[in-house]
């Protein structure tokens, strides 16, 4: 494929994590996180997930003004916004909420109503460059979730990399990590993660671009900065526009976002934050 210097700059944000709720000030703190992304004026944003506390266990009158709030701010982005799913947005998981399985809404259906797709995993291309978007929330019979990319969706996976040339660019976007250091650092060098805390079948998934240029692989979930890089693939995980869910740093890491520069068939990243400053419990509105 031909590159052409200015053809195929560009330059796109990556939201992970927001946890948009009417407590804690987090409206304001998204406003202010749109307006940074606006005065950058990226050519799009992808979200990571958990854009809403919370459906997992809230009612259906709090799930869908959570959804309401979350649809009216977005509106202020000056560009485009494609989104991930994330745990928090699968509505009436947990017993906790009182919803039934049965209820019109439940699961991923409220996610999908409200964002306008089909389905929680789709791809679109830009310039020269693929981008996929996963669905790597999986729900258990006991009405848990845990990271996982079902059978069906490796399916359409493996039909849309069909169309996709092997010299192609991809960037891959899911909320549970792929891939991630993260227990490691925290809890020390033999430390498992949990069903909830990484994609299972993560080789499974990564198996399928064995023929095709993954690039970039965005990651939320853990609310941290992370980079690991593997063979030519990078995979980042994109801190979280919330912080500690709207309440300071997340072990040392600010609230923020990932820009990322892209340049014919490779990209440069850097974290933004946004100036925000979240107030303590003793602190007046």
């Amino acid at each position: 494929f031909r590159c052409s210097d200015s053809g195929n700059s560009f330059t796109f944000a990556f939201m992970t994590d927001i946890h948009l709720q009417p407590e804690r000030r987090a409206g304001e703190g998204f406003a202010a996180a749109i307006e940074r992304v606006n005065q950058i004026a990226p050519d799009f944003v992808i979200t990571g997930g958990d854009l809403i506390m919370d459906a997992l266990e809230q009612t259906c009158e709090r799930s869908a003004s959570l959804y309401s709030l979350y649809g009216e701010l977005t509106k202020n982005f000056a560009m485009p916004v494609y989104n991930t799913i994330g745990n928090h947005e699968v509505f009436g998981l947990y017993e906790k909420s009182g919803v039934s399985p049965q209820h019109a809404e439940y699961g991923k259906v409220m996610y999908l109503q409200n964002m306008g797709y089909d389905q929680a995993y789709y791809s679109f291309d830009y310039k020269n460059w693929h981008f996929i978007i996963l669905d790597g929330i999986g729900l258990a019979p006991e009405r848990r979730y845990f990271g996982h990319v079902d059978s069906l969706q490796l399916a359409w996976l493996e039909n849309d990399l069909r169309a996709v040339g092997p010299a192609t660019p991809i960037v891959v976007c899911t909320h549970i990590p792929l891939v991630t250091a993260y227990g490691q650092f925290r809890h020390g060098a033999t430390y498992g993660l949990g069903r909830g805390e990484i994609i299972i079948n993560a080789a499974e998934v990564l198996s399928r671009f064995a023929n095709h240029h993954i690039k970039l692989v965005l990651q939320g979930h853990h609310h941290i900065v992370e980079h690991i890089h593997f063979r030519d693939a990078h995979y980042i995980s994109g801190g979280a526009v919330c912080g500690a869910w709207w309440q300071g740093p997340r072990d040392g890491f600010p609230e923020g976002f990932v820009m990322i520069d892209v340049k014919n068939d490779d990209f440069t990243w850097r974290y933004e934050t946004f100036g925000w400053m979240a107030k303590n419990e003793t602190e007046s509105e």
